[in-house]
């Protein structure tokens, strides 16, 4: 009886190499597949959180705007009335206006 026991023990032994050989196998090759649709998928969200963030930079951008709109007026009013009802801010006016005038009538050869 111990030696149909032995053979019995050694037949279970090697199938049990043969079915460790072959799990590790499939866990090598699922890890290899894995790993590339992973990297894929990395990919596609990189891509994809780029966009986003671009998205919610502009959507911010825009947020502020209308959200302040009534402000970003009343700072625009007041610089064009500083600019057009002071004397200060026309002889700056005028400075640019010169500035860029003479620029433009500079004599050249």
């Amino acid at each position: 009886m111990a030696v149909t026991t032995a053979v019995t023990d050694l037949f279970a032994s090697f199938y049990e190499l043969f079915a460790s050989i072959v799990n590790a196998a499939w866990t090598i090759v699922h890890s290899f597949i894995m790993g590339i649709a992973g990297l894929f998928t990395g990919v596609f969200t990189f891509f994809a959180d780029i966009f986003k963030g671009l998205f919610d930079v502009v959507g911010g951008v825009g947020k502020f705007v209308t959200g302040n709109f009534v402000i970003l007026g009343v700072i625009a009013a007041g610089a064009f009335a500083y600019f057009r009802f002071t004397e200060q801010g026309q002889m700056q006016a005028r400075n640019l206006g010169a500035k860029s005038s003479a620029v433009a009538n500079k004599k050249t050869n």
